[in-house]
């Protein structure tokens, strides 16, 4: 009876031991299927959505690469027609040169380069930009560029204006506004590059700027004007801007129909306050290598009145 039992019992077990589901073992986990991971060739952070394609915006760096708070102008028609300019710190944003990744110490005031960033813009003026991803920059002589330009054009602009503010400060001296016609300064301009040194200008001096040429700021009221009086040909008037400045940079027209080897660009910039009361330099001129910058510019005369 007892061995009856015994052969009961480990019949009874090899039959649940067969009827039991396999484990499944380490080697062979359950695994998920999924899209693969997006190519990223143009560097974009991986906090870009799968689905997403960026906006990308090529700007002209106007100021601010020494200290990564870089002041853009849209180039071609970008979101403002060409109009638009940008703030844009790029302390924490992926940078690219020549499509090799970099610092952003790299870049430099002239520069073109593609931001690229979730389209959200912030309308203030200048406007800014939402999430950017990356931002991508060429050397001289490379892509946007290229050689034979007349690198940092703006920078120039800057350097000269500011120098004609240092001469005879009394012209504007206390002023409140100042404004800027830069309708027919020479290298090709576009109108946002215009804006942004406006805007830069003011900024750097703490006055209200904006762009204007003497006939707008007459039109609008900006100046006074007093008759001369007896003896004086008629119309003659003493025109005056009681708290503004009126900068403005033009051709030289001692120059025209000459052609050089490199860019080399001829021009005047003069300040006015007043019928007797103006500063300006004359026949002005700046070179650039190949693929250099300018290297400061020289004066061919001064005049004050």
């Amino acid at each position: 009876m007892k061995l009856w039992k015994r052969v009961f019992i480990l019949t009874l077990c090899l039959l649940l031991t067969a009827c039991a589901p396999a484990a499944e073992t380490p080697e062979s986990p359950a695994r998920t299927e999924g899209p693969a991971a997006p190519a990223d060739p143009a560097g974009v952070p991986p906090s870009l959505a799968e689905d997403e394609e960026p906006t990308v915006l090529t700007c002209r760096v106007v100021d601010g690469a020494e200290d990564g708070n870089l002041l853009l102008a849209e180039l071609d028609e970008g979101l403002y027609g060409g109009t638009g300019v940008y703030r844009l710190n790029v302390k924490d944003v992926p940078v690219t040169l020549d499509g090799e990744a970099a610092e952003p110490s790299v870049l430099e005031d002239g520069m073109a380069v593609d931001v690229a960033f979730n389209g959200t813009v912030l309308e203030s003026f200048p406007a800014q930009l939402g999430e950017v991803y990356s931002v991508s920059a060429w050397s001289r002589g490379r892509g946007r560029n290229g050689g034979g330009t007349m690198f940092d054009l703006c920078g120039l602009y800057l350097q000269v204006l500011d120098d004609l503010w240092e001469k005879d400060k009394g012209l504007n001296e206390n002023v409140s506004q100042i404004a800027l016609d830069l309708s027919q300064a020479p290298g090709e301009l576009t109108e946002g590059e215009k804006l942004a040194l406006v805007h830069r200008f003011g900024e750097l001096h703490g006055v209200e700027a904006f762009a204007a040429t003497f006939e707008e700021l007459k039109e609008q009221g900006y100046l006074t004007s007093e008759p001369l009086g007896d003896g004086a040909p008629e119309g003659a008037a003493f025109v005056r801007w009681e708290d503004g400045c009126l900068f403005s940079i033009t051709p030289s027209e001692d120059h025209e129909g000459e052609s050089y080897s490199l860019p080399t660009l001829f021009f005047n910039a003069e300040k006015w306050r007043s019928s007797l009361g103006a500063y300006g330099f004359y026949d002005c001129s700046a070179g650039w290598g190949q693929v250099s910058t300018w290297n400061g510019y020289q004066i061919g005369s001064e005049m004050i009145s």
